[in-house]
């Protein structure tokens, strides 16, 4: 019993003291690296020897993009990599340490910065986690970092707009001569990326670029990181586009209401006020800005306009087919144009047919006049040739006050076919205007 507790003790102890004696040689190898490090100065030996970072970004998250304050918000885990002369060693004489993990803010790390931030943080990146590095001073610095920059939205298409939002990150204080950074790969990293709910990222370039400012004369080394974008357009279509497609339509056949219902100018104007809402919601979604209107605000204003359009063109058909009496005659002109050619047009050949009424004066019907009675009647009566001249004349009154009704009638009937006419040539507009706004301005 003695001998099998002896066995695992030795066992025990052999087994823990490999692990202890590695983990001891990695903190003396760590004080040793630290101790003389200076962490304010380049990690080289040389002073004309420039600093080789290689630059990778993986996205993570995109935050938000705000149209009214033009921001850009997301999530991305840079990826740095350098070379530190200061932190080599051999790993033999440190019991096969190669690697170590050593806290960010207790070494030299390149200072990047995102030139077009806009957050408080004024776009450092914060020492939060450690790197890790290797015995050939091989430095791996992986950051998480949430960035805002400004970017400038184009809301000329919208809600099928596509918009590019430019991160651009590089060294604050050190010029291209002794700060070098160069790109691992062309694109961002997508491989966690966290699908958005209103945009599609449809690429991710990345771009090296060398600029030389105002203030300095040496160049500086900078990373482009472009982000390109394009709107889910659902939403928009779904809630704006396809209600005020409805209103358009709803505003063609509201042509078929009879001009003198007294209904359609009513149902125009519900029309006309249920696209000011819509305007009014659409444009507390978008940037105050005077310079661009964006493509759906373009087809609010179009339908607006339209729906105005057919309020003016109700309240002038109703004016023609109510013309109280008394009323002129319909002009030559409008005649030719409205019942003759517009009726054939429109397939109203047995409305817009002219007619021909022959008064009844021209018919030869009507009430003799006094010297043919007094020929005809030859008595001495005078009461009798008196009361002859007075049926006389109440019978010209009479007939001349039916000649004059009769005619108001015609005159009435051609203005209200002219109406009709007319408002089945508006309908054909205004339905032709709906299809070429819709054409244009929904592609």
């Amino acid at each position: 019993m003695k001998i099998s507790l002896g066995f695992l003790l030795l066992t025990t102890l052999f087994t823990w003291i490999p692990g202890s004696k590695g983990q001891d040689e990695a903190i003396a190898l760590k004080s040793s690296l630290l101790s003389n490090y200076d962490k304010g100065l380049r990690p080289v030996k040389s002073a004309s020897t420039a600093v080789n970072v290689d630059f990778d970004i993986s996205l993570k998250q995109i935050i938000e993009l705000a149209e009214k304050e033009q921001t850009f918000r997301i999530n991305i885990w840079l990826r740095l990599y350098w070379d530190d002369e200061y932190l080599t060693w051999n790993a033999s004489d440190h019991g096969g340490v190669d690697s170590l993990t050593i806290h960010s803010s207790d070494i030299w790390r390149p200072d990047i910065f995102l030139y077009n931030n806009i957050a408080e943080t004024y776009g450092a990146i914060e020492a939060i986690t450690d790197v890790t590095v290797t015995s050939t001073g091989r430095v791996s610095y992986l950051q998480p970092a949430i960035f805002t920059s400004a970017c400038p939205v184009d809301i000329s298409r919208f809600p099928f707009d596509k918009q590019e939002c430019i991160l651009e990150f590089g060294s604050w204080i050190y010029t291209g001569a002794k700060l070098n950074i160069s790109l691992v790969n062309p694109t961002a990293d997508r491989a966690i990326f966290t699908l958005n709910e209103e945009w599609i990222l449809t690429g991710v370039p990345m771009e090296r670029e060398v600029d030389i400012y105002p203030c300095c004369p040496d160049p500086y080394v900078s990373i482009l990181l472009n982000m390109q974008l394009e709107r889910r357009s659902f939403f928009y279509m779904f809630n704006m586009v396809v209600p005020c497609a409805i209103l358009m339509i709803l505003n063609v056949f509201g042509f078929y209401i009879p001009p003198d219902s007294g209904e359609r100018l009513g149902f125009f104007m519900t029309i006309l006020l249920a696209l000011v809402v819509f305007l009014q919601v659409l444009s507390d979604s978008l940037p105050k800005t005077s310079t661009t209107t964006p493509q759906l605000g373009q087809f609010f204003a179009a339908t607006i306009a339209l729906v105005g359009f057919s309020c003016l063109a109700s309240i002038v058909v109703i004016r023609l087919s109510c013309n109280s009496p008394p009323s002129r005659p319909l002009p030559r002109w409008l005649r030719l144009l409205l019942l003759r050619y517009l009726a054939r047009l429109f397939c109203m050949n047995t409305i817009g047919e002219e007619k021909h009424v022959v008064h009844p004066a021209k018919e030869g019907f009507g009430c003799p006049s006094d010297h043919e009675t007094i020929q005809q009647k030859d008595t001495p009566n005078l009461s009798l040739d008196l009361s002859l001249r007075e049926i006389v004349r109440y019978c010209r009154e009479y007939w001349a006050q039916t000649r004059e009704k009769k005619e108001e009638e015609v005159d009435q009937a051609e203005w209200k076919m002219a109406a009709l006419v007319l408002d089945r040539a508006l309908l054909f507009v205004v339905g032709l205007a709906t299809i070429i706004i819709c054409v244009m301005l929904l592609r």
